[in-house]
């Protein structure tokens, strides 16, 4: 090891100096040495930190030489410090099965004008959370897909559409899901529909409304609205799905997505 070697020429050498613990050695004009971690030094004494803990003083017309070790610079302010990286990218995240992924369609769904396979758009209505962390935030895009459509016959039958969500978007990214399905079927009453139609004045003008596309079919949307079903003016039953209605899909296997 390099030594720094700091002579003393009488007391005219004045030199005070606070280090760390370090292997130094004061070399006296006896021929004797002494190591351990130089303290400070006057113009009347030298003083060494022994590895005892105790502090040696020598007097400077006893000292010959000082041999002080190289100090270790300190680490960077960046090396000490433990704060993350903003360009690293967070690690991937997966959401287990069994999550549920309530949505909200942003799109109507009519079986007359549906087949399987077709899509639509929906919203996250709540987001998914892990360890009190949004993962999925409320309004991540989710597609849905008819894996069934089936249209009622003229007098019987019901209409029905089995959807499931197929992916979901984060982040630009879309990632493919796979969930449970949501069923939706109409009453299936279309012989008991056509007969309350023909033999009710008021009932027939609103069914004809809805036919014609007056004022009579906003008031037979909203009649049938609970039902999840609007009656078509030959009795036939017409299954609507209509937009802004939440839906329940709950995952069933797990999705790894990047947050």
């Amino acid at each position: 090891m390099r030594m720094r070697i700091i002579a003393f020429c009488g007391a005219a050498a004045i030199l005070t100096l606070n280090v760390a613990l370090s292997a130094d050695r004061v070399r006296l004009r006896s021929g004797q040495a002494v190591d351990g971690s130089f303290m400070s030094a006057d113009v009347k004494s030298a003083r060494l930190l022994l590895a005892n803990g105790s502090i040696a003083e020598f007097p400077i017309d006893t000292v010959e030489a000082i041999e002080i070790s190289p100090r270790k610079a300190p680490p960077p302010a960046a090396a000490r410090t433990t704060a993350p990286d903003p360009a690293k990218k967070p690690a991937p995240v997966t959401i287990p099965k069994g999550t549920v992924l309530s949505v909200r369609l942003t799109q109507e769904v009519d079986v007359d004008a549906s087949h399987t396979g077709m899509t639509y758009k929906s919203l996250l209505d709540d987001p998914v959370m892990m360890g009190g962390k949004v993962v999925l935030p409320r309004g991540a895009a989710v597609v849905l897909q008819a894996v069934n459509v089936e249209q009622a016959g003229k007098m019987k039958g019901a209409d029905k559409v089995v959807l499931k969500a197929n992916s979901v978007a984060l982040g630009g990214r879309q990632y493919d899901v796979t969930t449970t399905q949501v069923e939706s079927k109409g009453s299936g009453e279309g012989k008991k529909t056509a007969r309350k139609v023909g033999g009710g004045a008021g009932l027939g003008a609103i069914v004809g409304g809805i036919a014609g596309g007056g004022t009579g079919a906003a008031i037979g949307a909203a009649a049938g609205a609970a039902g999840g079903a609007i009656m078509a003016s030959q009795g036939t039953e017409h299954l609507k799905i209509p937009a802004e209605t939440r839906l329940q899909f709950t995952l069933n296997a797990d999705v790894t997505v990047q947050p």
